[in-house]
């Protein structure tokens, strides 16, 4: 756990937190799918009996802290941004006198991927004196906001940002027009050829869309900045989606019905048949990618997790 204390450095921890911030989102997704799948337990009375966990008399900081951290994963997985956006903040400063340097980014990307810029902003505001991926991320909320990229550009190769080269150069591109966009994409495409940013920017959407980075395409936020559309599908209305007894496995769930299409075409071309299910998450219209589970579960997710797709199971 990443924080800030009286008289504490955070430097070794600041040069851990970007290896770890990518594995732990893709294990936690991992482990949650066999999970949930093995168990039968529903996201949302797992997430109930952890919020009921939390306010147990007793309870220490240390395990608070705990708690709101799996709180705020399993939101993230249902789709429930907004509510992973407050439990990270309860995670931040669920230890007196500290804050936690990790989760309270996670917080600042929730918000940004929701598009609430004014509210990640004043999240990142303790983190700007000592992380650079915080200052990469309040640069980027201004530059969104003013069209001005200028401090964007002058990042881009500075050694405090090397690790965050690929996203910036990523954001230049979409932020940019005309002649200064395609400088930008094809120095991403020549600099950094493997990596998601680069295999968009070449047009190797399908392969790239399940585990990008920057940690907001995860959450399918910034669909302003995202550029391929696929085809386009019916959504379920409530009733065909309640009248559905197959049990679904969800691949992911996206704030543009655009994305969801995205991630669709992928699916098929791994052999699957995706379906889109339309719904309301905290009064937003989301669109949710499932697949039919078939007649051995367990299998078909050990089938899309082999083929770069993480899912969990909805009745």
């Amino acid at each position: 756990m990443k924080k800030i204390t009286t008289g504490c450095s955070v430097k070794l921890a600041e040069k851990i937190f970007l290896y770890k911030r990518v594995w732990f989102f893709f294990l936690f997704f991992m482990l949650a799918a066999v999970c949930f799948a093995q168990s039968g337990i529903s996201l949302a009375a797992e997430i109930q009996s952890l919020e009921r966990a939390a306010s147990q008399p007793g309870i220490t900081p240390e395990q608070k802290y705990e708690v709101y951290v799996k709180l705020a994963n399993l939101r993230q997985l249902s789709g429930d941004i907004e509510g992973a956006a407050r439990n990270w903040l309860d995670a931040a400063g669920a230890i007196p006198n500290q804050i936690d340097v990790e989760s309270l980014l996670n917080c600042a990307y929730c918000l940004v991927a929701m598009g609430e810029w004014d509210r990640a902003a004043a999240a990142l505001e303790p983190l700007l004196n000592i992380s650079p991926r915080a200052r990469f991320l309040d640069i980027s909320i201004k530059a969104i906001n003013t069209n001005d990229l200028t401090a964007l550009g002058l990042i881009v190769d500075h050694p405090d940002y090397s690790q965050m080269k690929t996203e910036i150069l990523f954001m230049l591109w979409k932020l940019s027009d005309g002649v200064a966009a395609e400088r930008w994409r094809q120095r991403l495409i020549a600099e950094f050829p493997q990596t998601p940013e680069g295999r968009v920017a070449a047009g190797q959407t399908a392969s790239t869309i399940v585990r990008p980075s920057p940690f907001w395409f995860f959450l399918g936020g910034l669909d302003s900045l995202l550029m391929v559309a696929g085809e386009s599908l019916p959504a379920q209305t409530e009733s065909q989606i309640a009248a559905t007894t197959t049990l679904r496995l969800q691949t992911g769930i996206f704030s543009r019905e655009a994305n969801a299409q995205i991630q669709v075409t992928a699916l098929r071309q791994a052999g699957f048949s995706p379906s889109v299910e339309q719904r309301m998450v905290n009064g937003a219209q989301m669109w949710a990618v499932t697949v039919s589970s078939g007649a051995d579960q367990n299998r078909t997710i050990s089938e899309l997790r082999a083929a770069g797709f993480e899912s969990f199971p909805l009745r």
